[in-house]
């Protein structure tokens, strides 16, 4: 089953430049990311078989506990995502128990601890962390400009197109419905509310992942519109086997489909989901305020709204 939204049967006289420009950012910053992020294994390994010592190679050359096996590659790997970094380090120097330097045990755990402490130092200043990693946000730290940058970057090309795709559709009419200046502040607010509104939902819960995405973006500029025009019609395309048909629905249904999945999807998944559905319903609950708000400070421009619409 294929069901699709594809166009705002509306015609607003404004060409989008700045929904345009953000949609070439999107693009030109993943094909970044592809392009950096496609020679870190091989700079990972470049650096374990020319830039660490015998002694340190043999030391993280180990066997989880699991019963896994993880050699240099896998184990600065996994020191590079490891929230408690020290005590994945003590962890590490244990587990090597059947390699010994010194016959004192609790020496010889310090030397393996100082030496890959000292290795993965090394191993920072020399192979930077992933491009989408640099970008993408973390809810435990405020950091406002993680909060943009990770707006911008996604994590896979249908991610990429699906989000260029709908922020297209609904945010070029936004940017033509409340201007330029309007439209640029209510973009600025609805990434930064999205962010807040995920590190509050994970609080202090260990192992939360970072997010990118314009995911909540749009579902923001989906609920704006939306405030603005609810009865505006959108053309939509259903596919169900030999089934396929074209018709429009208003607006405030599409918005109400999607939002209602949302949140149906967040408490079903039980925080399991690796999708951002929180930033979804803060993006769409941000852009309900900022439309309301503009329907009650310019009635004028929304008189001008309606008779386009009629048009």
């Amino acid at each position: 089953m294929f069901f699709f939204p594809y166009k705002l049967d509306v015609s607003l006289y404004r060409i989008p430049f700045l929904t345009a420009f953000v949609c070439l950012l999107c693009f030109l910053t993943f094909s970044r990311q592809m392009s950096a992020d496609s020679h870190y294994l091989r700079r990972i390994s470049t650096h374990c078989a020319q830039a660490v010592d015998p002694n340190l190679q043999a030391i993280l050359s180990s066997t989880s506990a699991d019963g896994e096996h993880r050699g240099c590659v896998e184990n600065l790997l996994l020191l590079r995502s490891a929230d408690a970094r020290e005590a994945t380090i003590a962890e590490m120097a244990r587990q090597r128990s059947d390699l010994s330097f010194y016959a004192d045990p609790a020496k010889d755990i310090d030397y393996k601890s100082a030496k890959i402490s000292s290795g993965f130092a090394d191993f920072e200043r020399a192979v930077p962390p992933l491009m989408t990693d640099k970008l993408a946000y973390d809810p435990s730290h405020y950091d406002v400009v993680r909060m943009l940058t990770s707006t911008f970057a996604h994590a896979s090309w249908s991610h990429l197109i699906g989000n260029l795709i709908f922020f297209f559709i609904f945010a070029s009419f936004v940017e033509s419905a409340i201007g330029y200046v309007y439209y640029l502040l209510a973009f600025l607010l609805m990434a930064v509310t999205c962010s807040l509104a995920y590190s509050y939902s994970v609080g202090s819960a260990e192992g939360a992942l970072p997010t990118v995405g314009l995911s909540g973006v749009v579902m923001g500029m989906l609920a704006l519109i939306t405030t603005l025009m609810p009865t505006a019609r959108v053309r939509c395309l259903f596919w169900f086997l030999i089934f396929l048909r074209r018709f429009s629905l208003p607006l405030i249904v599409i918005a109400l489909w999607y939002v209602g999945w949302d949140l149906y999807d967040h408490y079903a998944s039980a925080g399991r989901s690796t999708i951002n559905y929180v930033a979804h319903i803060s993006g769409a609950a941000t852009g309900a305020v900022l439309g309301l708000l503009f329907r009650l400070v310019h009635a004028d421009r929304m008189r001008v709204l309606s008779a386009e619409m009629e048009r």
